[in-house]
């Protein structure tokens, strides 16, 4: 019959092999776990790597689009100044266009108050300034006629 040194050495080298066993157990299941944590690992990485792509390539579109934005505002406030000059310019011009067109008003009705004393052509061919004409030309030709007579008669 085995001693009792024998069962108990028996039973530590049954329960060293148990824990020898399972820290075996346990060391590959460990690796399992490390190789599971590693590929998740990875492949969170590789997620988050691609999220950061993204956000970096969306934020220098983003900064484009701005520049571009500031770019064409520039232009645009450039553009609006130009007219606003053009527009003063044309706003002076305009003030002095008015003050010489009252003054040629002025002078416009400060020559039709002259020349109302001045007949126009319609009423220049009117019958009876006709019949006066003739009148007139008759007179003129009799007076002629009647200095020539005296001129002739002086000297005889």
């Amino acid at each position: 019959m085995p001693s009792r040194w024998a069962i108990l050495a028996l039973t530590l080298v049954a329960g060293i092999a148990s824990v020898a066993a399972q820290d075996t157990a346990s060391a590959a299941s460990g690796a399992a776990e490390t190789d599971s944590i590693l590929t998740k690992s990875v492949a969170n990485t590789e997620k988050l790597r691609d999220s950061v792509a993204r956000i970096v390539n969306k934020s220098s579109e983003e900064v484009l689009n701005i520049k571009s934005l500031l770019t064409t505002n520039a232009r645009v406030t450039k553009a609006m100044n130009d007219l606003m000059l053009e527009m003063s310019s044309m706003t002076s011009r305009m003030e002095a266009f008015g003050v010489k067109m009252e003054k040629c008003r002025v002078e416009l009705g400060a020559m039709e108050q002259e020349q109302e004393g001045i007949l126009s052509p319609e009423e220049v061919s009117h019958p009876a300034l006709l019949q006066l004409e003739m009148h007139a030309e008759t007179l003129h030709r009799q007076v002629r006629s009647a200095k020539l007579g005296w001129m002739h008669a002086s000297a005889i």
